[in-house]
């Protein structure tokens, strides 16, 4: 949703390093600037071992970087504990993962309305909202499968739904078309940039270069730096 600060920075990171203990110390990520605005649709790409995924942990509040600040909606991660970083998640934050993580022999409903589960919400309303989700994906017609009964596209669509439905500031996706066939990917492509149409901001990590080149901005990361 729009607000006042509609166009202040959902991401904004300056001089962000990551840096796990040797022997000998690996940098994964060194001195990272990064500004992601509100109603962005963006792609990180780079070979193995780039730092890809270190980014997305340190941007989502996963892992605390080593130094540098990382903000989130205005947040600064940096001044906030474990507890409060968890309760920026769950409000602030949806994650897209290449695993789905679905529950399985659980229904999509239910699978997407366990993202309510920390807002206080009743079951009714967790359901009802998990349907709009559902129908926002194209998947209205699969409420009562399981994850056992859906193809793997359809699974990565429920998983984000699941992301969307707390209305996030912005959503992470780490490799999301990375167990998807080449067609199905397109047809994920294609549903995020009808969803950042609608007023969603997302940020994908990818090796798929052609995935990425789908998106109307790309950063390359090598080496634990963004090449420009």
């Amino acid at each position: 949703m729009e607000s006042a600060n509609s166009n202040r920075p959902v991401v904004e990171l300056s001089g962000v390093s990551k840096v796990y203990p040797g022997p000998p110390p690996v940098v994964a990520l060194d001195s990272v600037d990064l500004v992601v605005s509100r109603g962005e649709l963006v792609a990180i790409v780079g070979p193995s071992g780039s730092g890809k995924s270190t980014l997305l942990h340190v941007m989502g509040g996963l892992d605390r970087p080593t130094s540098g600040d990382v903000a989130i909606d205005g947040v600064d991660l940096g001044a906030l504990n474990d507890k409060g970083i968890s309760g920026l998640r769950a409000h602030s934050i949806g994650f897209v993962f290449q695993d789905f993580f679905l529950m399985e022999g659980v229904d999509a409903v239910n699978n997407v309305a366990e993202g309510l589960v920390y807002r206080g919400l009743g079951r009714r309303e967790r359901r009802t909202r998990a349907v709009a989700a559902l129908e926002s994906v194209g998947l209205g017609h699969r409420l009562d499968h399981t994850p056992a009964q859906l193809s793997g596209g359809e699974r990565q669509r429920v998983a984000i739904a699941r992301a969307l439905i707390g209305d996030p500031a912005i959503v992470f996706a780490d490799e999301p078309t990375g167990n998807l066939d080449s067609a199905t990917s397109d047809e994920i492509a294609e549903l995020f940039t009808r969803l950042n149409a609608g007023g969603s901001t997302i940020v994908a990590i990818t090796h798929d270069l052609e995935f990425a080149q789908r998106f109307p901005r790309m950063v390359s990361l090598r080496d634990g730096r963004t090449v420009l």
